[in-house]
C-alpha cells in the first residue's frame, strides 16, 4: 500500500513539474518548438493512469488492505482497465523516446523541470516507472497466490 502512494505521488509529480508546465502559458516561451504540442507523444496517458490510481485503485486498496483474497479481488475487478491503460502506455513508450531523441534542444526546460522537482534522476526514468509497475504487480499477486 505503501509502495502503491509513492507511485502516485512520483506520478502526481511528474504530470504537474513536466506536464503541465509544458501546458501552461507563462511556461509556453521556455518550451522548446520541438517539444510545443507533443505533450500526448511525450507522456502518453499517464494523467489517465494517474487519475485511474490516485482516485480509484489507490482507494480499492486503503479500502481491502486487510485481505489477502480483497487486494487480489482488487486486481481482477479493475483488470480491463488495468489492461487499457497500461497497454496503450507501454505501445506509446517507443513514439515517447523517438521523440526525447530526436530533439536536441530539450534539454534546458526539462533539466530546468527537474530542478525545479528536485529530482535526482531524469524525466526518462520517472515514465519508465509504469512499465517496471506493471512487473511489480504480477509479482504481488504471484506472492498473494502462495
Amino acid at each position: 500500500l505503501e509502495t502503491e502512494r509513492i507511485y502516485v505521488a512520483e506520478m502526481g509529480s511528474i504530470l504537474k513539474g513536466y506536464r503541465d508546465e509544458m501546458l501552461s502559458e507563462e511556461m509556453s516561451s521556455l518550451v522548446p518548438p520541438g517539444l510545443q504540442g507533443k505533450a500526448d507523444i511525450l507522456f502518453g496517458n499517464l494523467h489517465e493512469l494517474y487519475t485511474f490510481h490516485n482516485d480509484i485503485f489507490l482507494k480499492d486498496l486503503e479500502n481491502c488492505i486487510s485481505t489477502t483474497e480483497l487486494v487480489a479481488l482488487c486486481f481482477v475487478q479493475r483488470r480491463d482497465t488495468f489492461f487499457r491503460l497500461y497497454s496503450y502506455y507501454c505501445q506509446n513508450i517507443p513514439r515517447s523516446e523517438r521523440l526525447r531523441e530526436t530533439l536536441v534542444d530539450t534539454h534546458l526546460f526539462l533539466q530546468e523541470c527537474q530542478k525545479k522537482l528536485g529530482h535526482k534522476l531524469p524525466l526518462a526514468a520517472y515514465l519508465l516507472k509504469p512499465v517496471q509497475r506493471i512487473t511489480k504487480y504480477q509479482l504481488l499477486l504471484k506472492d498473494l497466490l502462495k
